[in-house]
């Protein structure tokens, strides 16, 4: 009887785990803002917006005036390490899970004016914001 008890404890673990890391879509941010605001922001001075994205992606739709590094290529810690840390950054990707991961390594760095697209660059083109190739 108490083995049982153990292993259904071990797998309703193991569910929660697997729902809370891979099934529940990205995590959430005290610096995520709406296209809205995001279109806003990318007005003011001193700011570079960041399409995290592969290079791939990257030739496709983009918001206009983005840089692009991408997040997963092995190098993203290492070049923005060098980036200036009194301008705002402005940061996306596809649907918003990368872009969370830039926004905590650029926190971690350090960086105050950071703030991520909720939903990413779908979102933004769902909400009817421009685009160029």
């Amino acid at each position: 009887m108490n083995n049982k008890i153990i292993i259904a404890i071990a797998v309703i673990a193991v569910l929660i785990f697997v729902y809370k890391f891979f099934l529940s879509g990205p995590k959430a941010t005290d610096v995520d803002v709406e296209p809205a605001q995001f279109e806003e922001l990318s007005k003011e001075k001193d700011v570079v917006v960041l399409d995290v994205r592969s290079g791939f992606e990257f030739r496709g739709d983009k918001i206009s005036g983005a840089q692009n590094i991408s997040y997963t290529s092995g190098g993203f810690k290492k070049t923005v390490e060098s980036f200036d840390k009194s301008k705002t950054y402005l940061v996306y990707c596809a649907s918003g899970s990368r872009s969370v991961g830039a926004v905590g390594v650029l926190k971690g760095l350090g960086f105050e004016k950071v703030y991520n697209l909720r939903g990413g660059i779908e979102h933004w083109k769902s909400e009817g914001k421009p685009v160029v190739r």
